[in-house]
């Protein structure tokens, strides 16, 4: 990695927590006129020092993201058997989500580690020195306006551009610490609630996540959310000016009690995505719409889901058609890397292309095997039962079609769309844009690449989940307006069963309908009505 592949610095400072005044910056540099108040707050969060080494991120005063490697190692009684600090570094917001921060995170996890060893303060000068700021243009980062509106202008300006996938971009081989490298835990971790958490983040929504250190780990869940709810290029263009605002999440990642006044201040319309380790935080109710409850992570224990609860209590969870959809691409990053690793080991073969290939590069998508009634892992505490109405539809049409026809066709279609969605996925190096791009490495290993494939496919997947939601609403609305007279608008959409059907939402699932209806206000300014799933005979509903 070389110095100039890296972001220059606005500031370096070292954080510690003194005995008598508590978390106090012990030492820092930074460009003229720029307040560091609040860093040392930022930079060691709650519960800490339950870890030996974490890396935080965060957003400091709307132009700079901040990066701190935090370290401990032990120390005599009179510092409670420990020592630990932290060393932080702000860098501008105008070079992406987090301003290629993590690139100087080998560097700052050195500096931490060799402060607290022989309490000697050269390097950072040696440091700040040589990756400070030194340029008039640099020290002026562009404002959040700016940055928003100059990422408006650029997908305008592609629009001509098929558009895949927008917000992230990565090498042959990523750095070790990319936010994305945590593509696969995050899939793991969330299982089938991604994709309602996912649905929150597309709405907007003020999202809270709540967990314990390590405070990466929850940081990555923040960037990486925050990707997979951005607009793409392909759906832009067909949003009413209003919405531009909205384009791209906010993630404001590692936030805490010193937050909650701007935490306050925060538009509820654009909506924030963050992670906190302050129970407190959950207790304020008026500061987030969704509150994402981590569990702690205990080896050998039985595995925990995350808990989505909204402010007002309301538990969410994912729907049945979401279950399908996680299986289905757990079940094919499986395959693809079964496949892969297959090939390194020299069991290539000449066989040409057929049905068996994996997705990634090829026309093809696997069929999932059929799954099992059965939920699997503690499912069924985080997915929908399947609804008395769901059940009585399902029986009606096997009965009425004299077999499973109409089932099957329904079973067709899903897996069509889901074809659709995942066929030619692009490259590696496609996928992602400029703004967060980052240096090769030579790292070859196979979970290196593992993370990338399974970053390659989630933000593709979930971006042209995003752009057909966008594009079906706008086509809805368009052909409500064109029956009305001209220039007069419907004050309220229609939107039938078979519309929700073909989004790829479930029309059994009351949350999904919701959906729909925030999508079609939040993104159009329009009130909608959302038809229930079900058969009428002779205009009579039977179920």
């Amino acid at each position: 990695m070389s110095q100039d592949e890296t972001p220059a610095i606005a500031a370096l400072f070292q954080v510690i927590f003194d005995q008598k005044i508590g978390y106090t910056t012990a030492w820092k540099r930074s460009i003229p006129d720029l307040d560091l108040s609040g860093v040392e707050y930022k930079s060691l969060p709650s519960g800490l020092h339950g870890v030996q080494q974490d890396l935080v991120y965060f957003i400091h005063d709307g132009q700079h993201a901040g990066i701190s490697a935090f370290a401990q190692q032990e120390a005599d009684q009179a510092h409670r058997n420990a020592s630990f600090c932290a060393v932080g570094a702000l860098v501008s917001l105008s070079h992406g989500r987090l301003g290629k921060g993590w690139l100087h995170a080998p560097d700052l996890r050195e500096l931490a580690n060799g402060v607290l060893k022989h309490n000697d303060t050269r390097a950072l000068e040696r440091f700040w020195e040589k990756h400070r700021v030194d340029n008039a243009r640099a020290r002026r980062p562009s404002s959040p306006d700016e940055s928003r509106e100059s990422f408006v202008l650029s997908l305008k300006r592609k629009r001509g551009l098929s558009g895949v996938s927008d917000g992230l971009k990565l090498g042959s081989t990523i750095m070790a610490d990319h936010p994305a490298l945590y593509m696969p835990g995050f899939l793991d971790s969330l299982g089938p609630l991604l994709c309602p958490l996912y649905r929150a983040a597309l709405l907007r929504k003020r999202i809270l996540a709540l967990g314990s250190p390590p405070v990466q780990t929850n940081c990555n869940g923040v960037y990486i959310l925050s990707i997979l709810s951005s607009i793409p290029q392909s759906a832009a263009e067909v949003l009413p000016p209003d919405a531009d605002a909205l384009l791209r999440p906010q993630p404001l990642f590692s936030v805490g009690v010193a937050d909650i006044a701007s935490l306050s201040r925060n538009d509820s319309r654009t909506g924030w995505i963050a992670t906190s380790t302050d129970d407190i935080l959950a207790e304020k109710h008026q500061l987030y719409d969704l509150l994402v409850e981590l569990p702690e992570s205990v080896p050998g224990s039985k595995r925990q889901w995350p808990r989505l609860r909204t402010a007002d209590g309301k538990i969410l969870k994912a729907s049945q058609r979401d279950l399908r959809r996680y299986r289905m691409l757990r079940n094919e990053l499986k395959r693809l890397r079964i496949t892969r690793r297959s090939h390194e080991d020299g069991a290539e073969s000449a066989e040409p292309e057929s049905d068996e290939t994996p997705m990634l590069g090829s026309r093809h998508m696997l069929a999932e095997p059929a799954a099992d009634d059965e939920m699997l892992d503690g499912e069924s505490e985080v997915v929908e039962p399947v609804s008395w109405t769901a059940a009585a539809y399902s029986s009606f049409l096997w009965w009425a079609s004299a077999g499973s026809a109409q089932e099957d066709t329904e079973a067709d279609e899903e897996t069509r769309f889901e074809r659709e969605l995942l066929d030619d996925l692009p490259h590696l190096q496609d996928v992602m844009n400029d703004d967060d791009d980052l240096p090769p490495t030579d790292n070859g290993e196979a979970n290196r690449q593992d993370a990338e494939e399974t970053a390659t496919i989630l933000t593709s997947y979930f971006h042209r989940l995003t752009g057909h939601f966008i594009t079906s609403l706008a086509s809805i609305v368009n052909e409500a307006d064109d029956e009305t007279e001209e220039g007069v608008e419907e004050d309220e959409i229609a939107i039938t069963a078979d519309d929700v059907r073909a989004m790829g939402l479930d029309v059994w699932s009351e949350n999904d309908a919701e959906f729909v209806r925030e999508m079609m206000k939040s993104w159009f300014g329009r009130e909608a009505v959302v038809a229930a799933g079900g058969v009428r005979m002779c205009g009579v509903r039977v179920c």
